[in-house]
C-alpha cells in the first residue's frame, strides 16, 4: 500500500479545516488527538485507541482548544443527556480517519468507529453515517469492487441486539433520559441510510450523500469528508506542501501503524505524569507524560485568568486557564 496513498485523505482533513477556519480548529485538534491514542495492538494485528490516554488529551485539550462545539465541551465538564444523545458533533467524521488508515482489518476499524463516535455523542446518525462513510473509505483504500452493495450490507446487517449487547457499556449518558424511542430510532435511521444508498437523498446524512455523489460522479465535493473521499480516489497527491509540512509527520506514523512497523512498548505510558502546567514559571522545564519535556517560554497573570506558552517537542502550546 503506497505511503501517499494511505496520507492523501488525513492531509486533506487538515488542509480543509485550515482553509476554512484560517487556522486549525477544534476538528484538527480532535484528529491530532486520536492519532496521539493509537495503539498497535498486542493481542492481533490491528490498532485501537487507548482510552486512558484519550481521557487525559481531551482534559488538557480544554486548555489550548482552538475552538469548541457543544459535545466536546459536554465529556468536559458534567455530561448533560440531552447533549450527548441528540447533538452531532462536528469532530467525528474527520477524526475517524486516522482509525481507517491505521488499520487494514475492517473488522477492527468497525469495533473502534463506534466506540470512538460514542465517547463524545449518542446521535444515532451520527454513529450510522460514521459507520459507512468509515466503510467507504476502507473499501476505496482497498480497492475492492461492489462498494454500494457492500454498503447496503452493512446497513442491513446492523443489529439493534448485538449493538447493544456490544456497547451499550459506551454509553456516556443514562439510556433512560433519551427522548424518543431508541429501539424505533434505530431502524427509522438504517431506513433512511439505505434509501441514501439506493439514490433516494433525504434531509438526513447530507455527509453521506455528499460521498456517495463523489464516488458516483466523480465530483470534488462539499464536504470536508466528501473531498477527502474524493483525494482517495483521485489519487493525485495535490496539497499546499508548505501547510502539509506541518502534518507530513503525522501521516506517515499513521502509515506506519497501518504497517505494524511501531512497537506498542514504544507507546505505553506505564506511569502517567501529569503536572499542573499552570504551577510553572517563565524558564522552568518540566516532565509531562502527554508533552513530553516542555520549558515555559511565556507566562501571563490577570485577575481572570492564567496563560502559559510551553515549548515542547510537537510545537508550541498556548494554554489557558
Amino acid at each position: 500500500m503506497d505511503l501517499e496513498r494511505i496520507k492523501e485523505p488525513l492531509m486533506m482533513a487538515f488542509m480543509e479545516d485550515n482553509k476554512k477556519n484560517n487556522g486549525p480548529s477544534h476538528i484538527t485538534d480532535l484528529i491530532i488527538i486520536t492519532i496521539k491514542s493509537l495503539m498497535p495492538s498486542q493481542k492481533d494485528r490491528g490498532v485501537n485507541i487507548d482510552y486512558r490516554r484519550y481521557v487525559e488529551e481531551i482534559k488538557l485539550w480544554k486548555h489550548y482548544r482552538h475552538g469548541q462545539n457543544p459535545s466536546l465541551m459536554n465529556i468536559v465538564t458534567n455530561i448533560d443527556s440531552y447533549i450527548y444523545w441528540h447533538n452531532r458533533d462536528d469532530t467525528v467524521l474527520l477524526r475517524i480517519i486516522p482509525i481507517v488508515l491505521a488499520n487494514e482489518d475492517y473488522s477492527i476499524t468497525r469495533e473502534e468507529i463506534i466506540k470512538n463516535v460514542l465517547f463524545t455523542t449518542g446521535n444515532m446518525e451520527t454513529i450510522i453515517e460514521a459507520l459507512l462513510i468509515a466503510k467507504l473509505l476502507h473499501l476505496i483504500i482497498m480497492d475492492e469492487g461492489d462498494v454500494i452493495d457492500s454498503l447496503k450490507r452493512e446497513i442491513i446487517n446492523l443489529s439493534q441486539v448485538e449493538f447493544m449487547a456490544n456497547y451499550q457499556n459506551h454509553f456516556r449518558a443514562p439510556m433512560e433520559d433519551y427522548k424518543g424511542e431508541f429501539s424505533i430510532d434505530f431502524e427509522r435511521f438504517k431506513i433512511y441510510a439505505l434509501n441514501v444508498l439506493n439514490l433516494s437523498f433525504t434531509r438526513w446524512f447530507e455527509s453521506l450523500q455528499d460521498c456517495i455523489r463523489v464516488y458516483r460522479d466523480n465530483i470534488i465535493g462539499n464536504s470536508t469528508i466528501g473531498k477527502c473521499i474524493g483525494a482517495s480516489l483521485t489519487k493525485k497527491y495535490g496539497y499546499d506542501a508548505n501547510l502539509a509540512n506541518c502534518y507530513n509527520s503525522l501521516g506517515t506514523y499513521v502509515y506506519r501503524l497501518r504497517k505494524g512497523r511501531i512497537d506498542p512498548e514504544a507507546l505505553k505510558i506505564e506511569k502517567y505524569d501529569l503536572p499542573d502546567v499552570f504551577q510553572f514559571d517563565e524558564g522552568d522545564i518540566f516532565f509531562h507524560s502527554l508533552l513530553n519535556w516542555s520549558k515555559v517560554i511565556k507566562k501571563e497573570e490577570t485577575d481572570n485568568e492564567i496563560i502559559t506558552y510551553l515549548d515542547t517537542k510537537l510545537g508550541t502550546y498556548k494554554l489557558v486557564r
